[in-house]
């Protein structure tokens, strides 16, 4: 009788071992698997920075203020003779336009197109190549 109480006592012994290695096991792949995830969360605090450099020569360098018709895409002219020649440029922006976005452009637009009519008639629509966008 002795040694059946042995066996059972090595024998529970040996079960609360196994279930102790096993829970320990479980409980390092739970954290291996929650690891990445706890990454996350520090992750989406991140802040964006973008720098800007200026092109061009620093001393002496002058800052056109002109006119300029707003399109959106992707830019398929280069207009370098319109501006030299009415003193107007074309701003060409990304090809998401918003309800504000659009509204503003088409007024610009307005503006500048009657702003060249008064001086030029029509000939600079001709000259431009492009119909500007709300025109």
């Amino acid at each position: 009788m002795i040694l059946f109480f042995v066996d059972l006592t090595s024998g529970l012994f040996l079960y609360h071992t196994y279930k102790s290695i096993l829970m320990k096991k479980i409980r390092l792949a739970l954290l291996l698997m929650a690891l990445p995830f706890s990454g996350l969360l520090f992750a989406q605090k991140t802040e964006i920075t973008v720098l800007t450099q200026q092109k061009g020569p620093k001393s002496g360098a002058k800052e056109e203020n002109i006119p300029y018709f707003i399109q959106f895409g992707i830019m398929s002219k280069n207009h370098e003779d319109f501006k030299n020649k009415y003193h107007t440029g074309v701003f060409y922006q990304n090809c998401i336009i918003s309800y504000e976005i659009s509204k503003q452009a088409k007024e610009n637009n307005l503006a500048v197109a009657k702003t060249l009519t008064e001086k030029y008639g029509d000939a600079w629509k001709k000259d431009l190549g492009i119909i500007p966008y709300g025109l």
